[in-house]
């Protein structure tokens, strides 16, 4: 690969490592830096202009580009559950064990956790099960944003807010979640991050770095678990939910 000025772009919140090997020396090789961030509104600014040549992105992001039609990327591969090797993900909806509410309708007005307005696990699937029920979002709960994962379910122990949403993959990495919280909803067709490439990038860099996305082991503790081949099947139900959310929740 000849060395040249790219940029890889990812989201702090999706746990890839790549400071370590071998994604340092890949990019290194490539001529390509990595931009590491929680500054949403700049990684969608970016990513609307096609500044970045590759990045990580949640997928709920990467359908919000796709339904806005940004012409300059395509998914090169997709994350799946360390728990079923499948990239669709089911999200819960959590409170406190000694709470009274047992469907979404007890929630209304309550505080309600999510990590941003890209999250395909705590935004976008509450928006959707409550368009299903002609609700909105933002005018059903009082909303508040909490950085990290585990942190927003500890939020809702702490009474810091009532419920949030979260992958259920996560809620099982804390044992203690199944007695301190109880599930009172739940997502089935959430979609796990997705790395895109711009679809000008040199085939060389693309496929090198596809060899390695797909032969990556990752950490069991990460949030993700190993890559598959992007394929739209993996996500067309989501995407197809999010294209009927209004505009003001896109």
């Amino acid at each position: 690969m000849t060395a040249q000025s790219l940029t890889f772009l990812l989201n702090r919140n999706l746990d890839f490592p790549v400071t370590h090997e071998p994604w340092t020396s890949l990019l290194a090789r490539a001529g390509m830096n990595a931009e590491v961030t929680t500054d949403i509104p700049r990684m969608n600014q970016m990513i609307a202009d096609g500044s970045p040549d590759m990045a990580y992105v949640p997928g709920a992001g990467f359908c919000v580009m796709m339904k806005k039609g940004n012409p300059h990327y395509r998914g090169l591969v997709i994350a799946t559950s360390k728990f079923t090797g499948q990239p669709a993900q089911r999200t819960l909806l959590v409170v406190r064990q000694d709470d009274q509410a047992n469907s979404f309708d007890d929630l209304e007005g309550s505080t309600y956790a999510y990590l941003n307005r890209s999250c395909s696990s705590s935004f976008f699937p509450p928006a959707i099960m409550l368009h299903e029920r002609g609700k909105k979002l933002e005018t059903f709960f009082d909303l508040k944003q909490v950085a990290g994962w585990q942190d927003r379910v500890d939020a809702v122990v702490a009474k810091s807010v009532r419920a949030t949403m979260i992958l259920e993959d996560v809620w099982k990495m804390t044992p203690q979640n199944a007695q301190t919280t109880k599930v009172i909803g739940q997502y089935d067709s959430c979609v796990p991050a997705v790395l895109v490439v711009r679809k000008d990038l040199h085939a060389d860099i693309v496929a090198t770095f596809k060899d390695h996305l797909l032969s990556y082991i990752p950490d069991w503790n990460n949030v993700y678990g190993a890559f598959r081949p992007f394929y739209f099947a993996d996500i067309q139900t989501f995407y197809h939910q999010l294209c009927q959310l209004p505009d003001d929740e896109v």
